[in-house]
């Protein structure tokens, strides 16, 4: 092995490089099926055969005649598909199937057309003339593949997107300059020079693998952390859905823990008075008056109950819904009371949902007024206005007697209604004169 010569030291060390590479890239095709592998290893594969050749390594092998044979018959087409399959490697990292260049397009099907058909009519030619020489198809062909590749540089550096495709292209460049002193060099070729013709595609391959090389790192590099931030937003989201769901089970832990309380202020006070009113004797003089009682507070507990059933069900957590139901009851409650009603209402409400603990608060603070009007205003009429923009607002205003607020404020009904609005985000404001306005506003956002 030691006497072995080579044709070039340069062709034997671009050769093993070239080895090198086709064997680490076809790893990374099987490992993880990337097309532009496939394309890459493709090139590699004829770039192989082709340095095969020039390093002397054929000869080694097959002798100087198999040599002589295949320099004739093989050499220029191993180096036309060699050219094709690089120019196609070129265009799938620009990714030009995708782009809207038809010039780009049409240049590639007309290069590896020709290309390829010239490779494969010249062993038909070959074969059926035998040895003559061909200079000028080989120059033609090599004039028409300098012409095409300067042509689609020039367009692919145009739709250079990412940093990957600029290391691709300038290693195109690279090697195109250097193809381009190969062929150069063929007619004006000295036997003194350092760098002969094939030498130059030679170092013009090995520095085009050296950029292709950096440009599949730069795009490992940069699908890593794609990957990896891909993973980061599912995990965040997953977090996301997690809060949402310990959210939702914190709100229907408050939600329950509020009917209960409910059921107990409402109903359990209710239930025990009139246990009270009727565990006296059916024979008592008092049977006949604590029965209007006991009929009294037993409607107040059908009509608690049902308040609660409605805040309960899903779908009644609409904005349209909460107005319609607070209509209803006012216009029932007042007009059993002998109060005149105006109501109010916008003609067109938006589809908002509103939540149930909100809807139920913002009903009994109505109910609470409601009640008040009845009990203390001495009034003949209400209004009730209630408008929709960018808030919702509740206006009731009665003709009433009105009242002292320094007074009134001390009372635990107006403190309450004050505490209720404080927790649910919204303004809770009183005026006494000519009657009682009072007014409710809350931002529609706060709804749910």
């Amino acid at each position: 092995m030691h006497d072995i010569l080579v044709k070039s030291i340069v062709n034997m060390m671009v050769f093993g490089a070239v080895i090198l590479a086709f064997v680490y890239h076809l790893v990374m095709y099987i490992y993880n099926k990337d097309r532009l592998y496939l394309h890459y290893i493709i090139f590699l594969f004829h770039t192989l055969l082709y340095f095969f050749y020039t390093s002397g390594f054929y000869k080694i092998i097959f002798g100087n005649d198999a040599e002589l044979n295949f320099f004739w018959y093989y050499n220029e087409p191993i180096q036309m598909l060699y050219f094709a399959s690089y120019f196609n490697f070129i265009l799938q990292s620009i990714e030009v199937d995708k782009s809207e260049s038809l010039l780009l397009k049409r240049a590639w099907k007309i290069m590896m057309l020709v290309i390829v058909g010239y490779a494969v009519g010249y062993v038909i030619w070959r074969l059926i003339v035998g040895v003559h020489t061909y200079v000028f198809s080989f120059n033609a062909i090599r004039v028409f593949i300098f012409m095409i590749t300067l042509l689609t540089l020039w367009q692919c550096f145009k739709l250079r997107k990412i940093t990957f495709q600029r290391y691709i292209l300038w290693g195109s460049a690279l090697y195109f300059f250097m193809g381009l002193m190969s062929f150069i060099g063929n007619f004006y070729s000295e036997k003194t020079w350092v760098i002969y013709p094939y030498e130059w595609l030679t170092l013009g391959t090995f520095l085009d693998v050296i950029f292709f090389s950096i440009a599949m790192s730069y795009r490992n590099q940069m699908q890593i952390e794609k990957f990896n931030q891909t993973l980061l937003d599912d995990a965040n989201q997953i977090i996301t859905m997690q809060k949402e769901v310990l959210e939702k089970q914190t709100a229907l832990e408050n939600e329950r823990s509020r009917v209960a309380a409910d059921m107990h202020d409402d109903l359990g006070s209710g239930l025990t008075k009139i246990k009270y009113l009727s565990d006296i004797p059916l024979t008592s003089e008092k049977i006949n008056e604590n029965l209007p009682k006991i009929k009294s507070i037993a409607s107040d507990l059908v009509e608690n109950m049902s308040e609660i059933i409605w805040a309960l069900k899903e779908e009644n957590d609409t904005l349209e819904n909460l107005l319609t139901y607070i209509k209803k009851y006012a216009a029932e409650y007042l007009e059993d009371n002998q109060i005149d009603v105006k109501i109010n209402i916008p003609e067109e409400i938006p589809l908002l949902m509103v939540k149930g603990d909100i809807r139920r608060n913002i009903f009994l603070s109505v109910k609470e007024v409601l009640h008040n009007v009845v009990k203390h205003a001495e009034a003949h009429q209400v209004e009730i206005k209630i408008s929709i923009e960018n808030t919702l607002e509740i206006i009731l205003q009665d003709d009433g007697k009105g009242f002292d607020l320094e007074k009134g404020t001390k009372g635990n009904g107006l403190k309450n209604l004050k505490k209720r609005w404080d927790k649910l985000g919204g303004n809770f404001e009183i005026i006494s004169k000519e009657g009682t306005q009072v007014r409710f506003s809350i931002l529609l956002h706060k709804l749910n």
